[in-house]
């Protein structure tokens, strides 16, 4: 199994290998010879969605939206049906990914909920953290995970974990059509976070449904602090 040191590695080489030839790519691109058909690829073991973006031509952010995945990193499964989207000029390897951002504040509590995360493959304390925009000590403080060792170690699939909750605080829970994007995307929209809608959905991985639809899924939206004095409960 692939290190999530290994797989940050080779994602940092990858991105840096395609952003340095955006602009060349940019440049010399003939629109018309561009491959507009979209396709069906059938995902080998082991095999990451980057390594299969680089096959294929395309941006690994650009199959994630239109598979709608919950997140570009979650390894594949053998055999996975993935949808392959039309060519373009600029394949966007970086912008559906959940990073740290420069000068960001990660907070001691969720707002609105829920309780519990369920963990996916590829996890670690770290990134559940970060999907969550959730300090790692303070989600450290309610995981209840014994033996866990190093906090960007990998977890095993499946753990429900307590969350830090702030109270009081809410969201609007309800059921929507997930259309097009990734989580990230959806969490930018919807004014909560990808690790949230993860936890309301903890099966969900993409959908392989026809572009103009897509599964129903629990959302949470407009997540809000209800006071200035908050306590942190789990």
């Amino acid at each position: 199994m692939i290190s999530q040191n290994a797989l940050y590695t080779f994602l940092l080489l990858f991105l840096s290998l395609s952003l340095g030839s955006s602009s060349t790519t940019q440049a010399s691109c003939n629109l018309s010879a561009l491959n507009t058909t979209s396709t069906i690829y059938y995902a080998k073991e082991n095999q990451t969605l980057f390594e299969i973006a680089n096959t294929v031509n395309r941006g690994a952010c650009d199959i994630a939206r239109y598979n709608r995945m919950a997140d570009a990193m979650i390894p594949l499964t053998s055999n996975e049906e993935i949808l392959i989207p039309p060519e373009v000029c600029q394949p966007d390897n970086s912008t559906c990914l959940i990073v740290a951002e420069p000068n960001a504040t990660y907070a001691d509590c969720v707002m609105g909920g829920p309780h519990t995360y369920t963990t996916l493959a590829g996890d670690t304390i770290a990134y559940i953290a970060l999907k969550l925009n959730l300090t790692v000590d303070a989600l450290l403080s309610t995981a209840g995970m014994q033996d866990m060792g190093s906090p960007y170690d990998g977890v095993e699939t499946g753990q429900s974990i307590k969350l830090p909750q702030c109270s009081p605080s809410q969201c609007v829970v309800r059921p929507e059509e997930f259309v097009y994007g990734t989580y990230k995307d959806a969490a930018i929209r919807l004014g909560t976070t990808p690790g949230q809608l993860m936890a309301y959905n903890p099966t969900y991985s993409h959908s392989a449904e026809a572009q103009g639809g897509g599964p129903v899924l629990t959302m949470a939206r407009d997540c809000v602090l209800l006071s200035k004095n908050i306590t942190v409960i789990s």
